[in-house]
């Protein structure tokens, strides 16, 4: 066919519960390393198929979008409204990326609700509650977001995405 393999480039990954035997691949005049992790088309893979890996990375990169947007999401010209669109538009794709594959587990769940927290709690800030100021109550911030939370968010993605398998 023509095709060139690069052997620098090119890496397998085993997966299963037995890895410990496996070392490097032969084929022909080619030696290709094994490898724990990969990154494919953005998304984190191992070889043990733990997903707490891909939501880390997605943390990551979310908090990344956020510290860039934090001078806006600061910003007391700027309205809660939009402040909300941009969480909408330009952090939460980041951190939904891929997550129509997710099987997220209890404490995968939790970190994904404690970031979306954080951020609303920037966006929507504290208030005054006789005389006093307060942190909002999470039932406060949801109420006051009037979406889907970023589990339910991940839970209809691949609801979604089942329907596009399916048809």
């Amino acid at each position: 066919m023509g095709l060139i393999i690069n052997q620098e480039k090119t890496v397998y990954m085993y997966s299963g519960k037995d890895t410990s035997s496996r070392k490097e691949l032969v084929i022909g005049n080619y030696t290709f390393k094994i490898a724990d992790n990969f990154k494919y088309l953005g998304t984190m893979f191992n070889k043990m198929n733990d997903r707490t890996v891909e939501v880390n990375a997605r943390l990551i990169m979310a908090n990344r979008a956020y510290y860039g947007l934090q001078n806006h999401v600061k910003s007391r010209i700027i309205s809660g409204k939009t402040k909300t669109l941009f969480y909408k538009t330009l952090i939460r794709p980041v951190l939904t990326y891929g997550a129509e594959t997710w099987a997220l587990s209890k404490q995968d769940e939790y970190r994904l609700s404690i970031f979306e927290r954080k951020i609303l709690r920037r966006i929507y800030g504290p208030l005054i509650d006789k005389g006093d100021w307060r942190i909002r109550t999470n039932q406060e911030l949801y109420l006051l977001y009037d979406e889907k939370d970023i589990v339910k968010f991940c839970k209809l993605s691949r609801l979604r995405w089942v329907g596009h398998v399916m048809r």
